[in-house]
């Protein structure tokens, strides 16, 4: 950071001259981007996804925001300090990433030093939890990101802005501090981290830390809300029922268009409004007719943000019955990643290709096979349409690992599209149903999932896809409810993917959620398929893609306790800090109801919406679902469902949060 106090563990001479060296850095070290006493604004509103790194080699490399920073919050402070000082301090350290232009001459941000931000390669679980737990967020003044400068430590009281640099920035006032030191460490403006660190330790969240150090700001997320979402998957073929679920998380109105985008021809555009607070259930069937396969776009006309999940509900070829649900995905992409996928007996599995743009693209499949050998496959999938490629046709089918896979999809002419994976299967000859997901737009180092049990009747999986050239070392944390964490270690080899039976790890009769890392910054995709047989009588399956990061508000659109069906909350605490809990639920009668909830540290709490709510076969109890921290703790949230649909079609669907 610029001028900010450099790390505490210092050693005989080694201390010394580190020490010195830092005295030199501070006087010789220039200001912020101000000049004379006039304030120039950063004009940045929204965090980047990446920043440009100038590495000690001379290269520029290019990561992602976050991953960057898990390098540089415990080269800053301790990985041991309080939760809240950390995400403090991960918040402060976005907010100048954000800003910095200090190597404009190299095409850089940053470098990895004192000059900038200290950045090592060496990762701290705590520390990246935080990083994570705080995606987004970041610290803002009159809307604009602020240059957060902080320090080692004061004597009692921060700096003025223009005492130090002679330059004032209205965010930067002297206040006091109880860092309990009497002299100066740094330059003294902005936020002292010894005495975020004390705050923390009196109870304060890292909000009102940021809050007290840099006067007038505001600390929230800055991403933007979705008004488009895309699908890959619908069909309205006999025994298939398609549903779009959309929510209106707002004060206003919002007018929806549904994009049909048929296979074959015939695409369909359909109006909706969509009251405030409220969701909208569309039966695709009565929009487009039967017999059609579909992609789907949905856009706010009004830009009015919305969320839109696609359940379905099937006889598949009239013998294995179940259900389907996914959150669909903001934008199209190049790339597409899974790590679940299997032709042997017993199971089917495709990829719905959707292309939303008035321009063919050229898509590249390479399948990563669990024996460690792949396969590539071309498909050309036509513009404002969509295709469904049947993966037991290209890999065959037999019991055996070679025909577990994982996969990649890439556009070779820079078309966006949409990608997504249904399958279908007789789970062990018992157990009938299918799922689907929703693919990765990219490999990262960290996974989350809130939801996971080994109880009886239940048989969870953790798939790990390897698309790189390294083999990745990966631990998995799996936070138990009730107590009894563990931490395992696996390892991912080079263009494979890894199958995790998870009663193996942790015995029988737990519910869990788990944070799965690659230890060694090699990036992975992670998967969860669950086989059940609900309660005895419902059998079937669902899958889900991990979120990427904890967060503090997510967002449902589907959700139901009419007869036959049982909804469900899962809320995952990846970090050690109790997070406090809201809950509203919009139900299709307009009305709102609320209920608290708390979430242990390193656990999980489940929510059963039928005891919420209720059951009755009306609107009023198909909901939509807020799940928003008031503590400023990030958690993860999925919502398991299992059903008896129409007396007849049993199964479940689980769908990650937006």
């Amino acid at each position: 950071m610029i001028l900010k106090g450099m790390k505490r563990r210092w050693a005989g001479t080694l201390a010394v001259a580190l020490l010195v060296s830092a005295c030199l850095l501070l006087r010789l070290f220039p200001a912020p981007a101000v000049s004379g006493s006039a304030y120039r604004t950063s004009g940045i509103s929204e965090v980047p996804d990446t920043i440009n790194v100038l590495m000690p080699d001379g290269s520029v490399r290019t990561m992602e925001m976050d991953e960057y920073l898990k390098g540089v919050v415990p080269s800053e402070v301790s990985a041991s300090w309080p939760y809240d000082s950390l995400a403090a301090q991960a918040i402060a350290a976005r907010c100048y990433a954000s800003t910095a232009n200090r190597h404009p001459d190299k095409g850089a941000n940053v470098c990895t030093t004192t000059h900038c931000q200290v950045w090592r390669a060496a990762h701290d679980p705590r520390t990246d939890t935080a990083v994570d737990s705080t995606h987004k967020v970041a610290a803002r003044y009159n809307g604009e990101i602020i240059s957060a400068f902080y320090f080692g430590h004061c004597d009692g009281n921060t700096r003025n802005s223009e005492s130090v640099w002679g330059s004032y920035v209205p965010y930067c006032r002297s206040v006091s501090c109880p860092c309990g030191f009497t002299t100066m460490w740094g330059h003294g403006v902005g936020m002292c981290q010894e005495g975020a660190k004390v705050l923390a330790q009196s109870g304060w969240g890292y909000r009102d830390i940021l809050k007290h150090y840099y006067t007038g700001v505001e600390v929230g997320g800055t991403e933007t809300t979705a008004v488009d979402w895309y699908f890959a998957e619908g069909t309205t073929r006999p025994e298939f029922v398609t549903y779009l679920c959309i929510a209106n998380p707002n004060g206003v109105s919002a007018d929806v268009t549904i994009n049909y985008l048929v296979e074959g021809g015939g695409n369909q555009s359909v109006p909706y409004t969509i009251g405030p607070n409220s969701r909208l259930t569309v039966d695709a069937a009565k929009d487009i007719g039967t017999g059609k396969d579909f992609s789907i776009r949905v856009t706010s006309a009004n830009n009015v943000g919305i969320v839109a999940e696609r359940p379905m509900y099937f006889n598949y070829k009239g013998t294995w019955s179940g259900g389907s649900d996914t959150v669909g995905t903001p934008y199209p992409g190049t790339t597409w990643y899974f790590a679940e996928g299997t032709t042997r007996p017993d199971f089917a599995t495709y990829l719905c290709l959707g292309n939303p743009n008035n321009q063919e693209a050229q898509v590249t499949v390479t399948y990563f096979k669990g024996d460690g050998n792949t396969q590539q496959q071309a498909v050309n999938v036509s513009p404002l349409s969509r295709l469904t490629v049947p993966v037991n046709d290209v890999l065959g089918t037999t019991d055996d690992v070679s025909h577990d896979f994982a996969a990649r999809l890439e556009v070779t002419n820079g078309v966006g599209i949409i990608a997504e994976r249904p399958m279908y299967f007789n789970y062990q000859g018992g157990w009938s149903g299918g799922h689907d997901a929703m693919g990765a737009p990219s490999p990262r180092t960290t996974w989350y999932f809130a939801e996971g049990t080994t109880r009886q009747n239940f048989a969870t999986f953790l798939c790990l896809a390897n698309p790189s050239d390294s083999e990745a070392a990966v631990t998995v944390t799996y936070m138990v409810a009730g107590g009894g964490n563990r931490d395992i270690a696996y390892v991912v080899n080079p263009h494979s993917r890894l199958t995790i039976d998870v009663s193996s790890a942790l015995g029988g009769g737990k519910d869990f959620s788990c944070r799965v890392a690659s230890t060694n910054d090699v990036g992975i995709i992670a998967e969860r398929p669950m086989y059940f047989n609900y309660g005895g009588a419902w059998s079937g399956g669902h899958d889900a893609v991990g979120a990427p990061y904890p967060k503090t508000s997510w967002y449902f659109a589907e959700g139901t306790t009419r007869p036959n069906f049982a909804t469900f909350l899962c809320l995952g605490n990846p970090t050690d800090k109790q997070a406090s809990v809201l809950v509203t639920y919009m139900r299709g009668d307009g009305i709102t109801q609320q209920q608290p909830a708390t979430v242990p540290p390193l656990s999980r709490t489940t929510i059963c919406v039928n005891d919420v709510l209720g059951t009755a076969d009306d609107a009023a109890h198909d909901t939509a679902m807020i799940v928003e921290v008031t503590n400023g703790v990030g958690i993860v949230a999925e919502r398991p469902m299992y059903f008896n649909y129409m007396g007849a079609w049993t199964g479940g669907t689980d769908a990650v949060g937006y």
